[in-house]
């Protein structure tokens, strides 16, 4: 009988609490009916309208989204006048540096967002009449320029494979991943390439095989400077075989200081890059060895008269002239008299920015201005690139880095950033058995103590440290834009 009263008292409380939940839900369940019926029927009266159609909705969002990846795409690396310039020495910095140009030229940057142009395009247009019209990001191009490759002996043997062919790259690999990635890269070729049938010849009389010519052009290099004192080091048949070697095997690379035809030599050399002509005028002060005979257009010759002509021309057809001279004496750390004298004549024709070779050591960085305000960056001597020379100083050299811009708005293409960063020739040397190998160049950034502790020149029984390096660039001044303009 006690179990039969709990039984009942715990059913009649269950049916209690069954009660109470069913009223909970009926609550919950009117008071969700009620929000409905006021979003549907009285909210949008209260609004002034019905509300919008969720697809209508979705297409404006998708144009703001495109809008915003377009001014966030127009904000690349580049974009920034000092992003990526002054630290491109490390390969991821290049790296992103060069992602950052393709960025600034991609077809559009709704297409970045996902979102093809054809889906936003109407809304786009729509809007345009109830704001300013969008203006497309000013583009750059980069130059980098480095100085002599000069090949002794050692070096141009260095490249001789136990099969019989030739692999330079080496040389090259280390600063491969500035120069490839550079918009244009140029280098000064110091001697003749004309082939095997000269010859390896070595200083005072050089001719170097053509296949360092290949791994130029595998290291990015896409215009070579060849007027030098040694180009007719083997007579004027040496200079056309060089000449020759390379419109056959690369015509794609400028080569520019040599020509093969009175019709070539009053052709203003460029390059053409994002539709911006860029001319490179090379000329050498003399030659140590031969003569041209009354082929005079075979070797562009450095005097007033020339330069004035070859850059009036050049800056009626080019948006941008560089002239590359050789010039100065070698071993000089400090411009001559007739460097500076030169320079002034440059800029006085109207020459944007001047690159110097010839010394084998660096020299500084300026700008010169005209008697008529024309102002020109003159990069005094790169020095070596690449050598097997007996001294510190000649082992270090320059690499000139300029950014030009091209303007979203008048498309004037004008300097926007420079600087002169250093490069290390390093090479081993074993005096017992009088062995050169190991010969690259490397970026001063990458370079360390441990690495000039162990310089072939050292073994060689020459002076050599890092120090001695540090040295040499401290004393030869500002390189950079920031250093140079701070220069009352």
């Amino acid at each position: 009988m006690g179990q039969i009263s709990s039984w009942k008292k715990d059913r009649k409380e269950g049916s209690e609490k069954g009660r109470r939940g069913i009223c909970i839900v009926a609550g919950v369940f009117a008071v969700l009916l009620f929000v409905c019926l006021f979003a549907v029927l009285i909210l949008p009266r209260w609004t002034g309208g019905a509300h919008a159609d969720p697809g209508e909705t979705t297409a404006r969002a998708v144009a703001q989204g495109s809008e915003a990846g377009a001014s966030e795409g127009g904000s690349s690396e580049k974009s920034s006048p000092e992003a990526g310039f002054p630290e491109s020495e490390t390969a991821g910095e290049s790296t992103s540096e060069a992602e950052a140009s393709e960025g600034d030229t991609s077809e559009d940057s709704s297409s970045e967002a996902g979102f093809p142009e054809s889906e936003t395009a109407g809304e786009n247009s729509s809007e345009a009449g109830a704001s300013e019209p969008e203006t497309s990001a000013d583009e750059y191009i980069s130059i980098i320029a480095v100085g002599d490759n000069l090949y002794h002996r050692s070096l141009s043997q260095s490249g001789i494979r136990e099969d019989g062919s030739y692999d330079y790259t080496p040389v090259y690999r280390a600063t491969k991943y500035l120069t490839a990635q550079a918009d244009i890269a140029v280098i000064n070729q110091e001697t003749p390439m004309g082939g095997d049938a000269y010859g390896i010849q070595t200083y005072p009389r050089f001719n170097v095989p053509q296949q360092i010519g290949d791994a130029m052009v595998w290291a990015g290099f896409d215009v070579v400077t060849f007027a030098t004192n040694h180009m007719m080091d083997m007579g004027r048949q040496g200079l056309i075989d060089t000449a020759k070697y390379w419109k056959e095997k690369h015509p794609e690379v400028l080569v520019t200081g040599i020509s093969l035809s009175q019709e070539e030599r009053d052709s203003v050399p460029y390059v053409e890059c994002k539709g911006k002509k860029i001319a490179f005028l090379n000329y050498t002060y003399g030659i140590n060895s031969g003569n041209l005979g009354r082929e005079t257009y075979l070797l562009n010759i450095l005097n007033e008269a020339t330069v004035r002509a070859d850059i009036a021309r050049a800056k009626e057809e080019c948006d941008f002239v560089i002239v590359l001279p050789h010039w100065g004496v070698e071993g000089r750390m400090v411009p001559t008299d007739a460097q500076y004298q030169m320079a002034a004549v440059l800029a006085d024709a109207g020459a944007d920015v001047v690159i110097g070779t010839h010394p084998h050591v660096v020299q500084k960085v300026e700008w010169v201005t005209s008697a008529g305000g024309n102002r020109t960056l003159v990069f005094y001597s790169l020095g070596n690139f690449i050598s097997l020379q007996d001294t510190a100083p000649k082992m270090l050299g320059g690499m000139a880095k300029l950014r030009l811009k091209i303007d979203a708005q008048t498309g004037k293409l004008t300097l926007d950033d420079y600087r002169m960063d250093y490069v290390v020739t390093h090479f081993q040397y074993d005096p017992a058995i009088e062995l050169f190998s190991g010969m690259t160049a490397i970026p001063w950034s990458d370079y360390t103590r441990s690495r000039a502790s162990r310089h072939g020149l050292i073994s060689w029984g020459k002076k050599f440290s890092y120090d001695m390096l540090e040295e040499i660039i401290r004393n030869n001044g500002p390189v950079t834009k920031e250093e140079i303009e701070r220069i009352p």
